[in-house]
């Protein structure tokens, strides 16, 4: 209906971060109706991490928290996870080759 479409025309996320812990939790801001909504967790807890949308799905790197399994001693994570709006689902992606932490990403 309308509140699907509003969403998709323009849409900001959170996920992760930490309070306490890293979270694996996500919201999306539906700024038509000026609300936050729950969507699918992440499969990995992470915070210090990076996300970037491509291709209108949004991308959650590295960071701390995720239990990937190239994670050195320093806790840093090569998880990648991708979430797709349309299907409000998250799914473990490629992961990166060297764990990163406290990065930024961006998309060209």
């Amino acid at each position: 209906g309308d509140r699907a479409r509003a969403a998709r025309a323009g849409e900001l996320g959170a996920v992760g971060g930490g309070s306490g812990g890293s979270l694996s939790s996500g919201e999306r801001y539906e700024p038509f109706y000026e609300a936050w909504e729950a969507v699918a967790a992440m499969g990995e807890a992470r915070e210090a991490h990076a996300v970037a949308a491509l291709d209108g799905k949004l991308y959650a790197v590295g960071g701390v928290g995720g239990g990937a399994s190239c994670s050195l001693g320093g806790g840093a994570s090569c998880s990648l996870e991708r979430y797709d709006p349309a299907t409000n689902a998250w799914e473990a992606a490629a992961p990166l080759t060297t764990p990163h932490d406290f990065h930024a990403i961006t998309v060209a």
